[in-house]
């Protein structure tokens, strides 16, 4: 399994799951967003359990502050959910062990996701809304058909 990072291959092993770690491990040593990006979407959705099982405790704090910007900014919300169930998950009783030092960043996770459903919450109602506009339009014009075809009748 070969990792690329803005085009140029970072790592380059036999076994997935080593190179999928190696390449997010300089990637966050790196500490660019856009490098973090494209090693956490490279790895399968499957695979990410193993990939979070990997990672010290230093790497999955520098994750999560990621983490935190890409729920607010990715489209991929639902992937990016999945890493940050799969963290707490994994790391959660070393992570409250240090939750002083990664107050913020828990806090920022919560931020983010209340913002997000305060949006999609918005947007379902909008299309809820134009949902029942359009059936009320087809109603009408179905009835006004049906008018102009007895009409026609007679």
């Amino acid at each position: 399994s070969q990792i690329v990072v803005l085009g140029q291959p970072v790592v380059d092993g036999s076994s997935g799951i080593n190179a999928e770690y190696g390449g997010l491990a300089i990637a966050l040593r790196l500490n660019t967003t856009e490098m973090v990006v494209e090693v956490l979407e490279q790895v399968p959705q499957d695979q990410i359990h193993y990939v979070v099982g990997s990672l010290p405790l230093h790497h999955v704090t520098s994750l999560l502050k990621f983490l935190v910007e890409l729920l607010t900014t990715s489209r991929h919300l639902h992937f990016y959910i999945l890493w940050v169930s799969t963290i707490l998950t994994t790391h959660g009783p070393a992570l409250k062990k240090n939750s002083s030092q990664i107050m913020s960043t828990l806090n920022g996770i919560i931020s983010a996701l209340t913002a997000q459903t305060r949006t999609l919450g918005s947007l379902c109602d909008s299309n809820q809304y134009f949902m029942d506009v359009i059936l009320t339009l087809g109603r009408t014009q179905s009835s006004k058909s049906e008018t102009s075809a007895e009409m026609e009748v007679f």
